[in-house]
């Protein structure tokens, strides 16, 4: 493929992003005026499921299918929640957009506000985000001024009010029941579903989330329609991805290309291939919960499908060559899983730190034949009994490193 397609990043470098005014020279708003003016709710729902454009964050759901969803529902208060909290380990392809483009995120969160008939939106940010918090509280008061929110956009039927929301920056607020909790002041745990929050959400009313990247992709295809989105990326999973390059490779970067690029490419071509003196072991793609790729990987392609081999995740790839210990790496995962855990349910609660127990231990050189029995068992309850989806990711990698490092993890003790 090579070459990046410029959906979300097509104004970074180029336009002061700050400036509203260099913002619509470049075309912005032009989307959120078709919207208002040629099209209707229902039509606008309609390109994006044509579209196929699927959530960025990692989950991957189908976002015309969600907003639908929200949009059939019979009530006269309806919410948007724009999911910027980003808190997976090396992932922060969401800083980058508000850095670069912040216009761009405000008109997707409008047309999808307006779409869904949510005349209320929230941006709950990292509160680690300060700087991007000021940026977005600029960018809101310039596109007031101008009218493209408030009551009446632009003189037409349409009002929606934004405000930003800072979290405390933890991992399980990027589940979407856990940010709404967050919201309304609650302790940040998931509720159990259904009732989803497209139909009991926020306050109790219908409540569309979707995460940054994803909604930045939307301006683009109410300009130029769905199928033509459909044709970019892959048959299976349309549309570009953020990527964030990190690690031990010459171009550590974000680059934006479609779906269905290869990881060698992702490493090779766009991240420039190994630095000077680095050998490559192996990538994990997604941060601190995605996979283990060895090299007889690489060719795979990246893609929101359910049959994919190498789930995309948020789009971090973290390439580690064999300097790296991989005792440092396990208890890294583990204490930042153990400390995530909202501790809601017994299988995360224990199991995480279960696990941390093992990484501290293997790391010392003290571990045990019971440890290696428990192990599987470990990983076996957080991967199929725990409340929400965090214990499945914290045993994702460590099940890779086990599988595939096991001689490098026991070394120390000689078991094998």
């Amino acid at each position: 493929m090579g070459k990046e397609t410029k959906i979300i990043t097509k104004n970074w470098g180029k336009i002061n992003s700050q400036n509203i005014e260099a913002y619509i020279h470049a075309g912005g708003y032009e989307a959120l005026k078709k919207f208002l003016f040629e099209m209707t709710p229902v039509s606008g729902v309609e390109e994006i499921k044509i579209s196929r454009l699927c959530g960025r964050g990692g989950a991957g759901f189908s976002t015309g299918t969600k907003m639908e969803s929200v949009q059939k529902e019979k009530s006269s208060e309806k919410y948007f929640i724009c999911n910027l909290d980003e808190s997976e380990p090396g992932t922060y392809k969401d800083r980058m957009i508000v850095d670069n483009d912040p216009h761009l995120l405000l008109e997707g969160i409008i047309i999808s506000s307006l779409i869904v008939g949510a005349n209320k939106a929230f941006i709950c940010i990292n509160g680690n985000y300060r700087k991007q918090a000021h940026i977005l509280e600029l960018a809101i008061e310039r596109a007031r001024e101008k009218g493209f929110m408030g009551e009446g956009i632009l003189d037409s039927q349409y009002s929606l009010e934004i405000e930003i929301f800072s979290g405390a920056g933890a991992y399980i607020c990027g589940e979407e029941t856990a940010l709404i909790n967050s919201i309304e002041g609650h302790r940040g745990e998931p509720k159990a579903r259904p009732p989803f929050p497209t139909q009991i959400g926020l306050f109790g009313k219908p409540t569309l989330v979707n995460n940054a990247e994803t909604i930045c992709n939307i301006p683009w295809i109410i300009l130029n329609g769905g199928h033509e989105y459909a044709k970019i990326g892959s048959e299976k999973s349309p549309g570009t991805k953020l990527f964030i390059l990190d690690g031990a490779i010459k171009n550590v970067s974000v680059v934006e290309l479609p779906l269905g690029t290869s990881i060698r490419e992702l490493i090779e071509t766009h991240g420039g291939g190994m630095a000077k003196g680095k050998y490559f072991w192996f990538a994990q793609i997604g941060g601190s919960s995605g996979r283990l790729i060895l090299e007889k990987d690489l060719d795979e392609k990246l893609e929101y499908d359910r049959e994919a081999k190498i789930p995309v995740g948020s789009g971090a790839v973290l390439v580690v060559d064999r300097t790296v210990d991989i005792h440092e790496m396990l208890l890294s995962w583990t204490s930042f899983f153990r400390r995530e855990s909202c501790g809601k349910c017994v299988p995360c609660r224990e199991g995480t730190f279960r696990l941390w127990e093992i990484a501290k231990r293997a790391k010392d050189g003290k571990i045990s034949e019971r440890d290696l029995e428990t192990i599987p068992d470990i990983l076996w309850v957080l991967g199929n009994a725990t409340f929400c989806p965090l214990g499945k990711f914290a045993a994702v990698a460590f099940f890779d490193a086990i599988d595939n490092f096991r001689k490098e993890i026991l070394k120390e003790k000689n078991i094998n």
